[in-house]
């Protein structure tokens, strides 16, 4: 039996140069390109149109959101891009990483998953965040520890992605 690799979806605000969370989120890529599970979609939300999601949410196994904290929760232009979807999001597992302020913006977090509770979504419960202090100038982890929990949470998300993918294969989900 062949199993085909995840398409997984990394949902990134932009990767303009010099910014933290281009640095999170080209970690975090990499990460996912070492995984056999998954085959990597990487959206630049300041590059691509919202026109474009909803397919591309579609057409994916698994969603990681990656985000900055801002006021204690996630900028407008996420949940636009969000909002922008809808159905796609239906019977799909998300995840978060997260960063930004002392939380390491873990509230941003804590927010989407009520987001995407509404949305049907299934949420990871492990989520990785950070703080700038977190990485180093070369664009890593400074704690060793790190790339075995982005490691750890990408099985979570594979061990979801697997059977809703077939779910949503086999029975429509219910409106």
């Amino acid at each position: 039996m062949t199993v085909h690799p995840l398409r997984l979806v990394v949902l990134t605000r932009n990767l303009e140069p010099g910014r933290f969370g281009t640095a999170v989120t080209r970690w975090f890529a990499r990460e996912v390109e070492r995984s056999d599970e998954f085959k990597l979609d990487l959206i630049d939300l300041s590059a691509v149109p919202l026109t474009d999601l909803p397919p591309r949410i579609a057409d994916a196994d698994a969603v990681i959101i990656v985000t900055a904290e801002y006021n204690h929760a996630y900028p407008g232009d996420v949940k636009t891009a969000i909002d922008a979807v809808r159905r796609p999001w239906y019977a799909k597992p998300v995840g978060f990483v997260v960063y930004g302020g002392r939380s390491g913006g873990l509230r941003a977090a804590e927010q989407l998953r009520l987001v995407f509770g509404e949305l049907h979504a299934v949420t990871i419960r492990d989520s990785l965040g950070f703080r700038e202090e977190d990485f180093t100038d070369a664009g890593e982890p400074a704690d060793p520890t790190t790339n075995a929990a982005a490691a750890a949470m990408l099985r979570q998300l594979a061990w979801w992605a697997r059977p809703l993918r077939d779910a949503r294969a086999d029975t429509p989900y219910p409106e």
